[in-house]
């Protein structure tokens, strides 16, 4: 199934063993190399919330309603995450990263991307410059960084509007 970064955020997180709401998702660890979720950041908790990881070895199923774990010790603190929370406040996240062709044009700010839920692998970002939106696929980023992404020169961008009605059928 296909999802929209924008409506994972917020959800909540369940856990099998106990059949309960554990955390809610704040956001994602993008492995920037293999274009795909690496973990969830959760919040736990109301106006006082604690931060924890999951790794996405840990996450059974993802849904446009929710997110499944085995168990909340799945729920991890970032310093059992060493790495991830070594590069927490420098990690790229996607959403507001600005979009450069590999010649230095600018294209525009990720303004929502798409996910594979079985893989966790972006398959497209969305990317908006004014009242321009563009969606571009996953195999044309060429880089991932903190601020920018970098895609290749000569791939074809797609409006929204003129995506086949398939595309947007997959869609949660």
């Amino acid at each position: 199934m296909l999802i929209e970064h924008s409506k994972l955020i917020g959800l909540p997180v369940f856990e099998l063993e106990n059949q309960s709401k554990v955390a809610e998702i704040s956001d994602f660890f993008i492995d920037t190399g293999e274009k795909k979720i690496e973990a969830a950041i959760c919040k736990i908790g109301g106006i006082f919330h604690k931060t924890k990881f999951i790794s996405a070895k840990e996450i059974i199923d993802v849904s446009k309603s929710a997110i499944v774990i085995q168990t909340d010790d799945s729920l991890v603190v970032p310093e059992e995450m060493i790495r991830l929370a070594k590069k927490f406040k420098t990690r790229a996240k996607i959403v507001g990263e600005r979009v450069f062709s590999k010649n230095g044009n600018y294209l525009g700010v990720v303004n929502d991307y798409v996910i594979e839920s079985g893989s966790l692998c972006i398959l497209r970002i969305y990317v908006r410059k004014f009242l321009d939106e563009r969606i571009i696929h996953s195999s044309a980023i060429l880089k991932i960084e903190q601020h920018k992404i970098t895609v290749k020169d000569d791939f074809e961008m797609v409006k929204p509007e003129l995506a086949p009605m398939s595309a947007k059928t997959e869609l949660a």
